[in-house]
This record gives structure tokens, sequence and C-alpha cells, in this order.
């Protein structure tokens, strides 16, 4: 198995590290799949899905190469401790000329970081990472296959992320479930309730741009504390953001900057 690529855009490495570096505000630890057009984050909450994020590779590398174990499963598939990830990549975003990333065998596989660092003199400066992988062998891949979900009942676009963490912030220790729910009329509600009070925050005027129902309001309850971490997603500065809601059974987010970068994040429903 072989992969290299290289990153010589400021903007590029800028992207890459907000994902990297959210991803791990997510999670101690996240699978990485390498295809021949798209690099993808994947993060998992108790086995169940959580993060879904692709990187369009003609947009972020340049000399990328995969090759995977035969024609047919050209793929790898590697799982990785966050931190590790984060740690490596921070100077991207202030201090590289450019990076190469390549798997590398250093007495176990690495997913190896070579930056070039800018400097006043002429002589370049070059730090290397090398973060220890585990390869997933392919009959475990499609544990990591992004969650199929049937037709959600609403899809309707989402405040900016100043307003919903300003709301989250302030209601997440009055109770541990949120209630989200949406309507036909464009309306986005947030809704706690605690043993003295009910709170509920109305984000009205948003584009509904799927409806299988009517007049039917739909939502779902989740854990708040996970909808709090979605909004470190906010370092990553969407262009869109979409709200699907399948009644009382899961949220999914999903946040696009332009074409080139994809996340999904998925919230399921709690039993109330």
């Amino acid at each position: 198995m072989k992969f290299k690529c290289k990153m010589t855009d400021s903007g590029s490495m800028r992207d890459f590290t907000n994902v990297a570096t959210t991803v791990a505000r997510m999670s101690k630890t996240c699978v990485i799949r390498l295809t021949q057009d798209s690099l993808y984050f994947n993060v998992a909450d108790e086995s169940t899905p959580m993060v879904w994020a692709k990187l369009d590779q003609n947009h972020f590398f340049m000399d990328y190469l995969v090759a995977g174990k035969s024609d047919e499963f050209n793929e790898i598939y590697m799982e990785l401790v966050t931190a590790m990830l984060a740690k490596s990549v921070v100077s991207l975003k202030t201090a590289a000329k450019s990076v190469k990333i390549k798997l590398t065998n250093k007495q176990q596989p690495c997913l190896t970081f070579e930056i070039e660092l800018s400097s006043i003199s002429a002589e370049s400066r070059l730090c290397i990472h090398d973060v220890p992988v585990t390869i997933i062998p392919q009959k475990k891949w499609s544990e990591y296959n992004e969650p199929s979900v049937e037709k959600y009942n609403i899809s309707l676009e989402m405040p900016q992320f100043k307003h919903l963490k300003s709301v989250v912030e302030r209601i997440k220790n009055m109770s541990p479930i949120l209630i989200i729910s949406a309507n036909t009329n464009g309306v986005l509600a947030f809704k706690a309730d605690t043993d003295t009070a009910t709170i509920t925050v109305h984000f009205p005027n948003l584009a509904v741009l799927q409806c299988a129902s009517e007049d039917e309001t739909i939502s779902a309850s989740i854990d708040i504390k996970k909808f709090h971490a979605f909004v470190a997603w906010e370092a990553v500065h969407p262009t869109t953001i979409r709200c699907n809601i399948l009644n009382e059974r899961v949220i999914n987010i999903n946040l696009n900057l332009d074409d080139y970068l994809q996340i999904r994040y998925y919230i399921p429903a709690v039993a109330l």
C-alpha cells in the first residue's frame, strides 16, 4: 500500500488544519479513509457514526497518490489518535510553506508529515511528525461506511453559528435534553424543559429545502452535549448549513464549504 500527497496552498492547509483540530475535539480516535478522489474523516460515538467529513483531493492536494492492496480494493483505511494528528498539523495555519503527507513504516505504520516551515533566511526548515496508525483490513471496511438514512421528514437551512452558539451556551446547563423541531413555515425551534420552566427559542424565516409533510411539525429530542459539540464546526467557516430531521429518530446537519469540503454530523434521538 502507498499513499503520498502534498499541500502548498495556504487556504487548503488552513482548512485541513481546521478539520483535523475540530475532529480532535469530537473524539480521541478517528478513521481516515483514502480513495482516488477524496480523503475522509470518520468519527464514531459508541460505534455509531457521528462525523463524516469528505475532502476533495483535487482542491486540497497535489501529487496525490493512493495505491491499495489491489485494483479491486484500491483504498486505504487507517485509525489514529486525533490529538497526535492535531498537534502535527498545528503549524500549517501560520508557519508552513508546504507539507508532504505520506504513509510510512517506522517500526510500525505511520502517517508522516514533512512540513516545510517559512524562514526569513534562504535556508528552509523542515519539521517532521510521525503519527502512528493502525491499518484496517478490508473485511472491516463496511463498519465505517456513511450511515444510510431513509428520507428525512424535513430539511431546512440553519441560522448562523453565532446565533446557535449563543442559545446553546445559555441552555446547556439547564437540561441534558434539547428538543429540536421544525415546520413548513421555516421555523426552527430549540426547547429545553427544567423543573421550574420551559425555555423555547424560535428561529423564523428559514428556507425549507424539503418536506415530506404539509402541516406537521417534525422534532427530535437529542443529547444537548452532542449538539454543543457540533458548534465547534464553526471553525471551518461553512458556506451552507442544512438541518435534516427524521422524526424522533435522528438529526443530521450538513455543512459545506463551497464544493470541496462536506461535513455530515449525526445526532441520534433519545427516548424521553
